[in-house]
Protein backbone atom coordinates (compact mmCIF):
# COMPACT_ATOMS: atom_id res chain seq x y z
CA UNK A 1 0.00 0.00 0.00
CA UNK A 2 0.85 3.44 -0.72
CA UNK A 3 1.22 5.55 2.43
CA UNK A 4 -0.98 7.78 2.31
CA UNK A 5 -2.38 6.23 -0.15
CA UNK A 6 -3.22 8.29 -3.68
CA UNK A 7 -6.11 10.14 -4.66
CA UNK A 8 -8.77 7.86 -5.26
CA UNK A 9 -9.24 4.02 -4.98
CA UNK A 10 -6.26 1.76 -4.34
CA UNK A 11 -5.87 -2.19 -4.65
CA UNK A 12 -4.21 -3.54 -1.57
CA UNK A 13 -5.51 -6.82 -1.91
CA UNK A 14 -6.89 -8.60 -5.25
CA UNK A 15 -5.51 -10.63 -8.52
CA UNK A 16 -1.63 -10.22 -10.41
CA UNK A 17 -1.35 -9.05 -13.78
CA UNK A 18 -1.34 -12.01 -16.07
CA UNK A 19 -3.21 -13.87 -13.72
CA UNK A 20 -5.72 -17.07 -14.72
CA UNK A 21 -8.28 -18.10 -12.63
CA UNK A 22 -9.72 -21.60 -12.74
CA UNK A 23 -13.53 -21.41 -14.09
CA UNK A 24 -15.80 -23.28 -11.75
CA UNK A 25 -18.99 -26.07 -12.77
CA UNK A 26 -20.75 -22.80 -14.01
CA UNK A 27 -17.92 -21.51 -16.28
CA UNK A 28 -17.58 -18.35 -14.46
CA UNK A 29 -14.94 -17.39 -11.44
CA UNK A 30 -14.97 -14.63 -8.64
CA UNK A 31 -12.66 -11.95 -7.85
CA UNK A 32 -12.59 -10.68 -4.11
CA UNK A 33 -10.53 -7.18 -3.81
CA UNK A 34 -9.78 -5.17 -0.71
CA UNK A 35 -8.23 -1.38 -0.34
CA UNK A 36 -8.38 1.90 0.48
CA UNK A 37 -9.15 5.27 -0.62
CA UNK A 38 -8.54 8.64 0.30
CA UNK A 39 -11.44 11.40 0.15
CA UNK A 40 -15.31 11.87 1.77
CA UNK A 41 -17.24 9.09 1.71
CA UNK A 42 -20.60 11.05 1.72
CA UNK A 43 -19.66 12.49 -1.48
CA UNK A 44 -18.87 9.37 -3.63
CA UNK A 45 -18.94 5.51 -3.78
CA UNK A 46 -16.04 3.17 -4.88
CA UNK A 47 -16.59 0.85 -8.22
CA UNK A 48 -15.01 -1.74 -9.71
CA UNK A 49 -15.65 -3.63 -12.51
CA UNK A 50 -14.28 -5.92 -15.33
CA UNK A 51 -14.20 -5.61 -18.77
CA UNK A 52 -12.48 -7.03 -22.24
CA UNK A 53 -8.91 -5.73 -23.17
CA UNK A 54 -9.76 -5.93 -26.63
CA UNK A 55 -12.77 -3.30 -26.78
CA UNK A 56 -13.37 -1.51 -23.31
CA UNK A 57 -16.49 -3.47 -23.06
CA UNK A 58 -17.68 -5.07 -19.85
CA UNK A 59 -17.39 -8.48 -19.43
CA UNK A 60 -21.03 -8.79 -18.13
CA UNK A 61 -23.49 -6.50 -17.07
CA UNK A 62 -24.02 -7.34 -13.66
CA UNK A 63 -19.82 -6.20 -13.48
CA UNK A 64 -20.34 -2.88 -15.03
CA UNK A 65 -19.01 -0.51 -11.84
CA UNK A 66 -20.50 -2.82 -8.57
CA UNK A 67 -20.50 -0.39 -5.34
CA UNK A 68 -17.99 -2.06 -2.92
CA UNK A 69 -18.73 -2.20 0.57
CA UNK A 70 -17.15 0.80 2.47
CA UNK A 71 -15.45 -0.01 5.81
CA UNK A 72 -13.54 1.60 8.67
CA UNK A 73 -10.28 3.36 8.12
CA UNK A 74 -10.51 4.35 4.57
CA UNK A 75 -10.80 1.05 3.27
CA UNK A 76 -13.40 -0.68 0.98
CA UNK A 77 -13.86 -4.48 -0.24
CA UNK A 78 -15.88 -5.83 -3.00
CA UNK A 79 -16.94 -9.18 -4.85
CA UNK A 80 -17.00 -9.96 -8.33
CA UNK A 81 -18.80 -12.44 -9.06
CA UNK A 82 -20.05 -14.58 -12.71
CA UNK A 83 -17.17 -13.78 -14.32
CA UNK A 84 -17.85 -15.33 -17.87
CA UNK A 85 -14.84 -17.92 -18.78
CA UNK A 86 -12.50 -15.97 -21.28
CA UNK A 87 -10.86 -12.55 -21.35
CA UNK A 88 -8.10 -11.34 -21.37
CA UNK A 89 -9.68 -8.74 -19.23
CA UNK A 90 -9.04 -5.43 -17.46
CA UNK A 91 -9.78 -5.26 -13.78
CA UNK A 92 -11.06 -1.19 -13.36
CA UNK A 93 -11.73 1.29 -9.82
CA UNK A 94 -13.01 3.93 -9.26
CA UNK A 95 -14.43 6.97 -7.12
CA UNK A 96 -17.73 8.05 -8.46
CA UNK A 97 -18.46 11.85 -7.35
CA UNK A 98 -21.86 12.78 -7.06
CA UNK A 99 -22.12 15.49 -4.58
CA UNK A 100 -18.86 17.29 -5.43
CA UNK A 101 -18.43 20.46 -7.82
CA UNK A 102 -15.85 18.45 -9.73
CA UNK A 103 -17.86 15.43 -10.59
CA UNK A 104 -15.92 13.86 -12.84
CA UNK A 105 -14.55 10.12 -11.39
CA UNK A 106 -11.75 10.47 -9.61
CA UNK A 107 -9.01 7.66 -10.60
CA UNK A 108 -8.83 3.52 -9.39
CA UNK A 109 -5.89 0.81 -9.57
CA UNK A 110 -6.00 -0.96 -12.19
CA UNK A 111 -4.77 -5.12 -13.17
CA UNK A 112 -4.75 -6.10 -16.44
CA UNK A 113 -4.55 -8.70 -18.93
CA UNK A 114 -6.64 -11.35 -16.85
CA UNK A 115 -7.98 -14.50 -17.87
CA UNK A 116 -11.16 -17.60 -16.28
CA UNK A 117 -9.84 -20.19 -18.32
CA UNK A 118 -8.14 -23.48 -16.83
CA UNK A 119 -5.34 -24.29 -14.99
CA UNK A 120 -2.79 -26.88 -15.88
CA UNK A 121 -0.05 -27.99 -13.22
CA UNK A 122 3.34 -29.15 -14.69
CA UNK A 123 4.75 -32.13 -12.64
CA UNK A 124 7.59 -35.09 -12.91
CA UNK A 125 11.37 -34.75 -13.87
CA UNK A 126 13.30 -33.11 -16.92
CA UNK A 127 11.33 -33.72 -19.54
CA UNK A 128 8.59 -32.02 -18.19
CA UNK A 129 10.62 -28.87 -16.96
CA UNK A 130 11.91 -28.53 -20.56
CA UNK A 131 15.57 -29.50 -21.37
CA UNK A 132 14.96 -30.00 -25.10
CA UNK A 133 17.02 -28.54 -27.48
CA UNK A 134 17.24 -27.05 -31.07
CA UNK A 135 14.93 -23.98 -33.17
CA UNK A 136 11.76 -24.36 -33.60
CA UNK A 137 8.60 -22.04 -33.77
CA UNK A 138 6.66 -22.36 -30.52
CA UNK A 139 6.41 -18.66 -29.43
CA UNK A 140 4.80 -17.00 -26.28
CA UNK A 141 0.67 -16.38 -27.20
CA UNK A 142 -1.39 -14.17 -25.33
CA UNK A 143 -3.74 -15.95 -23.38
CA UNK A 144 -1.47 -19.05 -22.92
CA UNK A 145 -0.05 -17.43 -19.10
CA UNK A 146 2.10 -19.19 -16.07
CA UNK A 147 2.68 -18.83 -12.64
CA UNK A 148 6.22 -18.58 -12.24
CA UNK A 149 8.66 -19.56 -9.61
CA UNK A 150 8.77 -16.10 -8.75
CA UNK A 151 5.19 -16.40 -7.56
CA UNK A 152 4.17 -14.03 -9.95
CA UNK A 153 1.82 -14.69 -13.16
CA UNK A 154 3.34 -13.36 -16.60
CA UNK A 155 3.03 -13.89 -19.96
CA UNK A 156 4.41 -17.94 -20.30
CA UNK A 157 7.36 -17.84 -22.42
CA UNK A 158 10.38 -20.56 -22.51
CA UNK A 159 12.02 -21.72 -20.64
CA UNK A 160 8.92 -21.95 -17.97
CA UNK A 161 10.53 -23.60 -15.38
CA UNK A 162 12.78 -20.34 -14.94
CA UNK A 163 14.95 -19.77 -11.70
CA UNK A 164 15.20 -16.21 -12.28
CA UNK A 165 14.43 -14.75 -8.54
CA UNK A 166 12.72 -17.99 -7.83
CA UNK A 167 11.23 -18.50 -4.24
CA UNK A 168 10.71 -21.80 -4.71
CA UNK A 169 14.78 -23.31 -4.97
CA UNK A 170 13.72 -26.46 -4.48
CA UNK A 171 13.36 -26.55 -7.86
CA UNK A 172 16.21 -25.44 -9.15
CA UNK A 173 17.72 -28.79 -11.06
CA UNK A 174 21.31 -26.12 -11.62
CA UNK A 175 21.18 -27.51 -15.23
CA UNK A 176 20.23 -25.21 -18.30
CA UNK A 177 16.59 -24.61 -19.19
CA UNK A 178 15.17 -25.10 -22.44
CA UNK A 179 12.29 -25.98 -24.04
CA UNK A 180 9.23 -27.82 -22.57
CA UNK A 181 5.94 -29.34 -24.34
CA UNK A 182 3.55 -27.14 -22.19
CA UNK A 183 3.40 -23.87 -24.46
CA UNK A 184 2.35 -26.10 -27.69
CA UNK A 185 -0.57 -27.92 -25.10
CA UNK A 186 -1.09 -24.46 -24.13
CA UNK A 187 -1.55 -22.44 -27.11
CA UNK A 188 -3.82 -25.37 -28.30
CA UNK A 189 -6.47 -25.87 -25.84
CA UNK A 190 -6.66 -21.90 -26.10
CA UNK A 191 -7.27 -22.16 -29.82
CA UNK A 192 -9.87 -25.15 -29.19
CA UNK A 193 -11.84 -23.72 -25.89
CA UNK A 194 -11.58 -20.37 -26.50
CA UNK A 195 -10.36 -19.18 -23.09
CA UNK A 196 -7.22 -18.57 -21.61
CA UNK A 197 -4.79 -21.39 -20.31
CA UNK A 198 -3.04 -21.12 -16.81
CA UNK A 199 0.21 -22.73 -16.10
CA UNK A 200 1.74 -23.87 -13.02
CA UNK A 201 5.66 -25.36 -13.26
CA UNK A 202 6.63 -27.80 -10.47
CA UNK A 203 8.60 -30.17 -12.02
CA UNK A 204 12.37 -31.35 -10.99
CA UNK A 205 15.45 -32.47 -13.26
CA UNK A 206 16.19 -35.67 -12.43
CA UNK A 207 13.75 -36.47 -9.43
CA UNK A 208 12.57 -40.05 -8.73
CA UNK A 209 8.96 -40.50 -7.80
CA UNK A 210 9.38 -40.83 -4.18
CA UNK A 211 9.72 -37.27 -4.15
CA UNK A 212 6.47 -36.71 -5.32
CA UNK A 213 4.63 -38.65 -2.76
CA UNK A 214 1.65 -37.02 -0.64
CA UNK A 215 4.30 -35.35 1.98
CA UNK A 216 7.04 -35.66 0.28
CA UNK A 217 8.97 -31.79 -0.61
CA UNK A 218 8.24 -31.65 -4.16
CA UNK A 219 4.52 -32.96 -3.35
CA UNK A 220 4.26 -30.09 -1.29
CA UNK A 221 6.02 -27.58 -3.15
CA UNK A 222 3.69 -28.59 -5.96
CA UNK A 223 0.28 -28.00 -3.84
CA UNK A 224 2.04 -24.75 -2.34
CA UNK A 225 2.27 -23.44 -5.76
CA UNK A 226 -0.94 -24.39 -6.77
CA UNK A 227 -2.38 -22.36 -3.80
CA UNK A 228 -0.78 -19.54 -4.28
CA UNK A 229 -1.92 -19.41 -7.94
CA UNK A 230 -5.56 -19.59 -6.97
CA UNK A 231 -5.97 -22.61 -5.20
CA UNK A 232 -7.76 -24.71 -8.10
CA UNK A 233 -6.98 -26.71 -11.74
CA UNK A 234 -8.32 -28.15 -14.26
CA UNK A 235 -5.59 -31.09 -14.41
CA UNK A 236 -1.99 -32.21 -14.08
CA UNK A 237 0.51 -32.82 -16.97
CA UNK A 238 2.91 -35.69 -15.83
CA UNK A 239 6.44 -36.92 -17.63
CA UNK A 240 8.36 -38.74 -15.32
CA UNK A 241 10.08 -42.13 -14.52
CA UNK A 242 13.39 -41.99 -16.13
CA UNK A 243 15.23 -42.00 -12.35
CA UNK A 244 13.28 -45.16 -11.35
CA UNK A 245 14.05 -47.06 -14.03
CA UNK A 246 16.58 -49.14 -12.16
CA UNK A 247 15.66 -53.02 -10.87
CA UNK A 248 15.02 -51.76 -7.11
CA UNK A 249 12.51 -48.81 -8.01
CA UNK A 250 10.92 -50.16 -11.28
CA UNK A 251 8.86 -52.98 -9.81
CA UNK A 252 6.64 -51.10 -7.89
CA UNK A 253 6.29 -48.09 -9.76
CA UNK A 254 2.64 -48.76 -10.44
CA UNK A 255 1.49 -48.82 -6.80
CA UNK A 256 3.61 -45.97 -5.75
CA UNK A 257 2.66 -44.20 -8.58
CA UNK A 258 -1.13 -44.58 -7.48
CA UNK A 259 -0.35 -42.93 -4.50
CA UNK A 260 0.49 -39.51 -5.81
CA UNK A 261 -2.48 -39.89 -8.03
CA UNK A 262 -4.90 -40.03 -5.30
CA UNK A 263 -3.26 -37.89 -2.90
CA UNK A 264 -3.22 -35.41 -5.59
CA UNK A 265 -6.89 -35.79 -5.90
CA UNK A 266 -7.54 -35.87 -2.54
CA UNK A 267 -5.58 -32.64 -1.63
CA UNK A 268 -6.56 -30.97 -4.67
CA UNK A 269 -10.18 -31.42 -3.39
CA UNK A 270 -11.11 -33.26 -6.97
CA UNK A 271 -11.64 -36.43 -7.25
CA UNK A 272 -11.78 -36.70 -10.56
CA UNK A 273 -8.80 -34.62 -11.01
CA UNK A 274 -7.36 -35.58 -15.19
CA UNK A 275 -4.07 -36.78 -15.02
CA UNK A 276 -2.01 -36.75 -18.55
CA UNK A 277 1.26 -38.58 -18.33
CA UNK A 278 3.81 -39.49 -20.71
CA UNK A 279 5.14 -43.02 -21.32
CA UNK A 280 8.55 -43.42 -20.98
CA UNK A 281 10.76 -42.70 -24.26
CA UNK A 282 14.44 -43.03 -24.82
CA UNK A 283 17.31 -43.28 -23.42
CA UNK A 284 20.59 -43.79 -25.71
CA UNK A 285 23.26 -44.51 -23.20
CA UNK A 286 22.46 -47.73 -21.53
CA UNK A 287 25.05 -49.93 -24.02
CA UNK A 288 24.79 -53.97 -22.57
CA UNK A 289 22.95 -52.89 -19.04
CA UNK A 290 20.43 -55.51 -19.52
CA UNK A 291 19.22 -54.54 -15.74
CA UNK A 292 18.34 -51.39 -17.02
CA UNK A 293 16.63 -52.25 -20.74
CA UNK A 294 14.66 -54.29 -18.49
CA UNK A 295 13.62 -51.78 -15.83
CA UNK A 296 12.51 -49.24 -18.59
CA UNK A 297 10.17 -51.62 -20.23
CA UNK A 298 8.61 -52.61 -16.73
CA UNK A 299 7.92 -48.80 -16.19
CA UNK A 300 6.39 -48.43 -19.71
CA UNK A 301 4.19 -51.19 -18.70
CA UNK A 302 3.49 -49.76 -15.24
CA UNK A 303 2.21 -46.23 -16.74
CA UNK A 304 0.70 -48.62 -19.50
CA UNK A 305 -1.74 -50.07 -16.44
CA UNK A 306 -1.96 -47.74 -14.60
CA UNK A 307 -3.72 -45.73 -17.31
CA UNK A 308 -5.97 -48.51 -18.02
CA UNK A 309 -6.68 -49.19 -13.99
CA UNK A 310 -6.83 -45.14 -12.58
CA UNK A 311 -9.99 -43.60 -14.36
CA UNK A 312 -9.43 -40.11 -15.79
CA UNK A 313 -5.93 -41.02 -16.20
CA UNK A 314 -4.60 -40.72 -19.76
CA UNK A 315 -1.74 -42.33 -21.26
CA UNK A 316 0.79 -40.17 -23.58
CA UNK A 317 3.47 -42.08 -25.94
CA UNK A 318 6.99 -40.49 -26.64
CA UNK A 319 8.55 -43.31 -27.69
CA UNK A 320 9.00 -42.25 -31.16
CA UNK A 321 9.82 -38.32 -30.72
CA UNK A 322 13.14 -36.97 -31.79
CA UNK A 323 15.61 -36.63 -29.35
CA UNK A 324 18.01 -33.31 -28.37
CA UNK A 325 20.64 -36.13 -26.24
CA UNK A 326 21.22 -39.45 -24.94
CA UNK A 327 17.68 -38.77 -22.82
CA UNK A 328 15.71 -35.81 -23.80
CA UNK A 329 13.38 -34.99 -26.63
CA UNK A 330 14.59 -32.20 -28.77
CA UNK A 331 12.34 -28.88 -29.11
CA UNK A 332 10.98 -29.98 -31.74
CA UNK A 333 9.98 -33.06 -30.44
CA UNK A 334 8.39 -31.04 -27.82
CA UNK A 335 6.02 -29.38 -30.19
CA UNK A 336 4.79 -32.88 -30.97
CA UNK A 337 4.09 -33.63 -27.44
CA UNK A 338 2.78 -31.07 -26.11
CA UNK A 339 0.25 -31.58 -29.05
CA UNK A 340 -0.22 -35.11 -28.32
CA UNK A 341 -0.79 -33.76 -24.52
CA UNK A 342 -3.13 -31.46 -25.80
CA UNK A 343 -4.98 -33.98 -28.22
CA UNK A 344 -5.67 -36.02 -25.30
CA UNK A 345 -7.33 -33.59 -22.82
CA UNK A 346 -9.84 -32.43 -25.69
CA UNK A 347 -10.61 -36.12 -25.51
CA UNK A 348 -10.86 -37.03 -22.48
CA UNK A 349 -11.44 -33.96 -20.41
CA UNK A 350 -13.51 -31.65 -22.78
CA UNK A 351 -15.71 -34.51 -24.83
CA UNK A 352 -13.94 -34.55 -28.45
CA UNK A 353 -14.32 -37.16 -30.58
CA UNK A 354 -10.70 -37.73 -30.82
CA UNK A 355 -8.77 -40.71 -31.52
CA UNK A 356 -5.76 -41.15 -28.46
CA UNK A 357 -2.75 -40.02 -29.68
CA UNK A 358 -1.22 -43.76 -29.39
CA UNK A 359 -2.64 -46.83 -30.98
CA UNK A 360 -3.51 -48.79 -27.89
CA UNK A 361 -2.85 -52.79 -27.59
CA UNK A 362 -5.82 -54.55 -26.53
CA UNK A 363 -5.19 -58.50 -26.97
CA UNK A 364 -3.32 -61.29 -27.90
CA UNK A 365 -4.06 -64.83 -29.52
CA UNK A 366 -2.77 -67.60 -31.04
CA UNK A 367 -3.08 -68.55 -34.64
CA UNK A 368 -1.44 -72.35 -35.37
CA UNK A 369 -1.78 -72.70 -39.01
CA UNK A 370 0.76 -72.67 -41.03
CA UNK A 371 3.18 -72.28 -37.82
CA UNK A 372 2.25 -71.18 -34.31
CA UNK A 373 1.80 -67.10 -34.66
CA UNK A 374 0.94 -64.48 -32.25
CA UNK A 375 -1.89 -61.83 -33.19
CA UNK A 376 -2.10 -58.91 -31.37
CA UNK A 377 -4.94 -57.18 -31.57
CA UNK A 378 -4.71 -52.80 -31.53
CA UNK A 379 -7.42 -50.24 -31.32
CA UNK A 380 -6.06 -49.17 -34.75
CA UNK A 381 -9.58 -47.35 -35.75
CA UNK A 382 -9.82 -46.55 -40.01
CA UNK A 383 -6.11 -45.18 -40.42
CA UNK A 384 -4.67 -48.28 -41.70
CA UNK A 385 -0.50 -49.33 -40.39
CA UNK A 386 2.06 -47.87 -42.14
CA UNK A 387 5.61 -49.08 -41.32
CA UNK A 388 9.10 -47.96 -42.02
CA UNK A 389 11.60 -50.37 -42.50
CA UNK A 390 11.86 -53.99 -40.70
CA UNK A 391 9.40 -54.30 -38.06
CA UNK A 392 11.64 -55.04 -35.11
CA UNK A 393 9.23 -53.24 -32.71
CA UNK A 394 8.24 -56.30 -30.91
CA UNK A 395 10.48 -59.02 -28.97
CA UNK A 396 9.49 -62.40 -27.91
CA UNK A 397 10.68 -64.41 -24.99
CA UNK A 398 9.72 -67.57 -23.27
CA UNK A 399 11.70 -69.87 -20.35
CA UNK A 400 14.51 -70.84 -22.89
CA UNK A 401 15.01 -67.46 -23.46
CA UNK A 402 14.02 -64.82 -26.47
CA UNK A 403 12.12 -66.40 -29.68
CA UNK A 404 13.30 -65.71 -32.93
CA UNK A 405 10.48 -64.18 -35.51
CA UNK A 406 10.22 -65.58 -38.86
CA UNK A 407 7.71 -63.40 -40.02
CA UNK A 408 5.86 -60.32 -38.98
CA UNK A 409 3.57 -58.81 -41.20
CA UNK A 410 0.60 -56.20 -40.01
CA UNK A 411 -3.27 -56.58 -41.50
CA UNK A 412 -5.11 -53.35 -41.59
CA UNK A 413 -7.99 -54.81 -39.40
CA UNK A 414 -5.79 -53.78 -36.71
CA UNK A 415 -3.29 -56.88 -36.15
CA UNK A 416 0.11 -57.67 -36.18
CA UNK A 417 1.41 -61.44 -36.45
CA UNK A 418 4.37 -62.44 -35.15
CA UNK A 419 4.88 -65.78 -36.45
CA UNK A 420 7.40 -67.58 -34.10
CA UNK A 421 10.33 -69.33 -35.71
CA UNK A 422 10.13 -72.68 -33.10
CA UNK A 423 7.22 -73.64 -31.00
CA UNK A 424 7.34 -71.81 -27.63
CA UNK A 425 8.12 -73.42 -24.41
CA UNK A 426 5.73 -74.75 -22.17
CA UNK A 427 3.80 -71.46 -20.11
CA UNK A 428 3.67 -69.48 -23.16
CA UNK A 429 5.58 -66.20 -24.31
CA UNK A 430 6.25 -62.54 -22.88
CA UNK A 431 5.79 -60.33 -26.00
CA UNK A 432 7.15 -56.82 -25.37
CA UNK A 433 6.42 -53.71 -27.60
CA UNK A 434 9.43 -51.57 -27.71
CA UNK A 435 11.72 -53.44 -25.28
CA UNK A 436 14.24 -51.54 -23.76
CA UNK A 437 15.73 -47.89 -23.37
CA UNK A 438 16.45 -47.56 -26.90
CA UNK A 439 13.87 -49.68 -29.18
CA UNK A 440 12.89 -49.50 -32.88
CA UNK A 441 10.28 -47.81 -33.91
CA UNK A 442 9.02 -48.25 -37.26
CA UNK A 443 5.18 -49.03 -37.05
CA UNK A 444 2.61 -46.74 -36.73
CA UNK A 445 -0.89 -45.66 -37.93
CA UNK A 446 -1.04 -43.22 -41.16
CA UNK A 447 -2.15 -40.17 -38.65
CA UNK A 448 1.77 -41.07 -37.34
CA UNK A 449 0.40 -42.18 -34.24
CA UNK A 450 3.00 -44.99 -32.83
CA UNK A 451 1.42 -48.30 -30.78
CA UNK A 452 1.58 -47.85 -26.77
CA UNK A 453 4.46 -49.72 -25.36
CA UNK A 454 3.51 -52.72 -23.32
CA UNK A 455 4.54 -55.85 -21.82
CA UNK A 456 2.01 -58.90 -21.69
CA UNK A 457 2.39 -62.32 -20.59
CA UNK A 458 0.41 -64.72 -23.37
CA UNK A 459 0.02 -68.35 -21.99
CA UNK A 460 0.45 -71.19 -24.68
CA UNK A 461 -2.75 -73.22 -25.36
Amino acid sequence: MITPPLPGASIEQGPQDWQIFQQDASGTASVTLRGVYRGNPADFRVESRIVREADGSPAAGKLNWTPATLLPEQRWEAVLSGIPAGGLYRLETRIWRTNCPDIRPMRGDYVHHLGVGDVWIIAGQSNSSGTGTGYVEDPPTLGVQLFGNDEAWKLAAHPLEDATRTKHPITVHGVFQAHSPWLSFGRRLLSERGYPIGLIPTALGGSPLARWLPGADLYKNMLEMVRLAGGAARGIVWYQGESDASPASSQDYGARFRKFVEGARADLKSPNLPILTAQLGRFAEAGEDRDRHKSWSVIREAQRQSAVELPHLELIPAIDLPMGDEIHVSAAGNVILGQRFATSALRAVYGRDLPRPGVAFQRAEWVMQPSPTLRLHFDLGTAGWVRVGPLHDFLVEDAMGPVELSAATVDDRGWVDLRLGRGPAPGGVTVHNHYGCLPSVSLRDRDQRPTVAFTVRVPFP
